[in-house]
This record gives C-alpha cells, sequence and structure tokens, in this order.
C-alpha cells in the first residue's frame, strides 16, 4: 500500500508541474503579444504625425433647420446648410488646405497666396487663395454649383469629356454649373439673387413668378409649398423681405392675390379664394 501511495504522489507531482510549464508558457506568448501590438500602435501613430493624408478627419454634418457655423483650423468660416457634410483635417499641413463638402456650404475663406485652400465637391474641385463663395453639391442634384461673392475661385470639373480636368476661373457675381449627366461644366453670369438666401434669410423677388417664389421658400425654410393649380403659379411677385418668417411672407402671398392657405400634414396649401 505504501508503494502505491508513492506512486500516485509523483504522478500528481508531475502533472502540477506541466500544467505549471503551460501556464507560464502562456504568460510569456501574451506578454510578447502585448509587446508587439504597443510597439506596432507606436509605428503606426509615429507614421501618422508625420504623413498628413493619414491625419484626423473631423467631420461635421448638420440635420437641424438652421445653418450652422464651424471655423477651420486656419480660421476659415464656414456655414452648413441643412444635411450637409463636410470633412476636414484636424490641423492643416503640407502645400495645400484640402476639405470635402458633400451639400451646401458657405465658405469665407482666410488669405492664404502660399497655401491654396481646396474643397473636393462631388464632381468637382474648388480652388482658393482667399475669397467667399457659395457651394451647391448634394448628391441628388443633377448639378453642382458655385457661386462666388468675393475673390476668385478656380473650378476643375474630374468628369468632363476631355481627358484632362477642365478650368474654369470665377470672379464675383458669376457661377459654374457641372452637370452630372452631360459631365460639362460651364460659366455664367450669377441671375439668381437668392441662391444663399438659406443662410442670409434675405429675399428679393423682381417680378418674379410664384413657381419660383415658391422653390425659393422651399430651399430656404425647408418646407414644402403646394399651390393648388397652376393659374397661382403663374401669379408675378415684386417684394422684399429680411429676416422674416415663412408664416410671415406666406401670408403677404395670400393677401396679395387673394389665396387661402392652410396647413395640412405640415404641408402648406396655397388655394384660389371662393370669394
Amino acid at each position: 500500500l505504501l508503494k502505491i501511495g508513492e506512486n500516485s504522489d509523483s504522478k500528481s507531482e508531475k502533472q502540477i508541474s506541466a500544467t505549471r510549464k503551460i501556464y507560464f508558457n502562456a504568460l510569456k506568448y501574451a506578454a510578447v503579444a502585448v509587446l508587439v501590438l504597443s510597439v506596432g500602435t507606436l509605428i503606426y501613430l509615429g507614421i501618422n504625425r508625420k504623413n498628413p493624408n493619414t491625419e484626423t478627419q473631423q467631420l461635421v454634418f448638420t440635420e437641424i433647420e438652421l445653418p450652422k457655423t464651424i471655423i477651420l483650423p486656419d480660421s476659415s468660416v464656414v456655414t452648413l446648410n441643412k444635411e450637409t457634410e463636410i470633412f476636414y483635417p484636424e490641423v492643416f499641413s503640407g502645400a495645400s488646405r484640402n476639405v470635402e463638402i458633400i451639400g451646401e456650404a458657405f465658405f469665407e475663406v482666410t488669405p492664404n497666396p502660399q497655401i491654396p485652400f481646396i474643397i473636393k465637391a462631388g464632381n468637382t474641385q474648388i480652388k482658393v487663395l482667399g475669397t467667399s463663395f457659395n457651394v451647391y453639391a448634394y448628391p441628388a442634384s443633377e448639378t453642382v454649383e458655385v457661386v462666388v461673392e468675393t475673390g476668385k475661385v478656380q473650378v476643375s470639373g474630374f468628369e468632363t469629356e476631355k481627358q484632362n480636368p477642365e478650368d474654369v476661373f470665377l470672379e464675383p457675381g458669376e457661377k459654374a454649373t457641372f452637370n452630372k449627366k452631360d459631365k460639362k461644366l460651364s460659366k455664367q453670369k450669377n441671375n439668381d439673387p437668392n441662391y444663399n438666401s438659406w443662410k442670409t434669410y434675405s429675399l428679393v423677388f423682381k417680378e418674379s413668378k410664384l413657381s419660383y417664389v415658391i422653390d425659393v421658400l422651399e430651399k430656404t425654410y425647408h418646407v414644402e409649398i403646394q399651390a393648388e393649380n397652376p393659374e397661382i403659379e403663374n401669379e408675378v411677385l415684386v417684394a422684399e423681405f429680411n429676416n422674416k418668417p415663412i408664416e410671415f411672407i406666406l401670408d403677404v402671398i395670400r393677401l396679395t392675390f387673394n389665396l387661402e392657405l392652410s396647413v395640412e400634414d405640415g404641408r402648406y396649401i396655397l388655394k384660389s379664394s371662393n370669394s
């Protein structure tokens, strides 16, 4: 019996020793894995600091109806319309200041002739040194539009029929339009005084058909307006509004053309008066 007991103890000690060996080996491999991971992280961060193309990207997205204003790292000011995204680095570095816009925004770029400000907007690229302008580049729109208020802007279309990007140079009061379907970039005088009414809430209507007025009001106030018949849309309005609520403007239209105004399911309805 004593001999059997001694063999059992010896076998148990061997099992404990093997278990300890496996445990310590596991700890050793875990420590090596942590060390490799830490070193890899440090290398990655070091590369990121040196490579401007991998800088931390900031994203601002606005869902609210009111415009949202942000200040970029170079002190440039950007006002975002509803449902607009802008991507920009935490710090501008390198030979240019690069941002990307999806939606609509008004830029007031801090001048820096040595480091141009470059915006990617849909199928176009906008290059400036210091100026103010409006960019319209919603994905659902058939066009990308740039309207210059001050300074000078260079607009390039990346999907033009030519092999090389087509350039258009804009000065104050001029507009560039890129047609996504035709892949053509054109330049014209800006004849729309309400191109940035979504930002200023200043509206000018000079013998404007109500069809145009309704379109501007919908874009400015992010509402839905319906005219009961085409005759209403053909009425001509002459008026100016400065920072007035949508209800005030629609009431002026109602009184001017002897219409009825109602609200159904959050939508404004203009109807011919029965009186």
